[in-house]
């Protein structure tokens, strides 16, 4: 049986999502963060060293990592995934490694730059991080993330 160790707010979500699609049996154990720093518990670690979310397992096998776990997952169920001889292979594999390595990168920082401005900080200091995080988000951030969906748009727009 497929364990998926699921922390709150996590991209585990995709991973349940995959499994859903693929039609495969697991169960979902639940981890919550630390509500003060917000860091999964001690307890995932026993699971992987890095205590970090997504993690599966499966009798011994134990995997992390969202695109190691997609690629396990697909060829458990033999399905979804272009044959060995496609020639959508390289395809398949730039999108599926596409999501990680390049489109959730300027995501993170787009959530971590959100999260300046709720933190709690010294009443003087709340408008200088307010500004600087706009200025990062307006110049760097938000520009990324709209190069990377208009390029998705545009790649995956051609395809069926």
């Amino acid at each position: 049986m497929i364990n998926v160790h699921h922390l709150e707010n996590s991209r585990s979500q995709r991973v349940l999502w995959m499994l859903e699609e693929l039609e495969l049996e697991y169960e979902i154990k639940h981890y919550a963060r630390d509500k003060k720093t917000k860091l999964a518990p001690t307890a995932l670690r026993d699971i992987h060293p890095l205590g970090k979310s997504p993690v599966i397992t499966d009798g011994d096998v134990v995997i992390a990592e969202t695109g190691a776990i997609i690629e396990y997952l697909v060829e458990k169920a033999g399905k979804l995934g272009p044959g060995a001889s496609s020639s959508a292979l390289l395809q398949y594999r730039y999108w599926l490694h596409y999501g990680e390595g390049s489109t959730m990168p300027p995501l993170l920082m787009k959530l971590l730059f959100d999260a300046v401005t709720t933190r709690p900080m010294p009443f003087f200091a709340k408008p200088i991080a307010k500004a600087i995080s706009k200025g990062v988000l307006n110049s760097y951030i938000l520009p990324q993330i709209k190069m990377h969906l208009d390029f998705m748009e545009a790649e995956l727009g051609e395809s069926p």
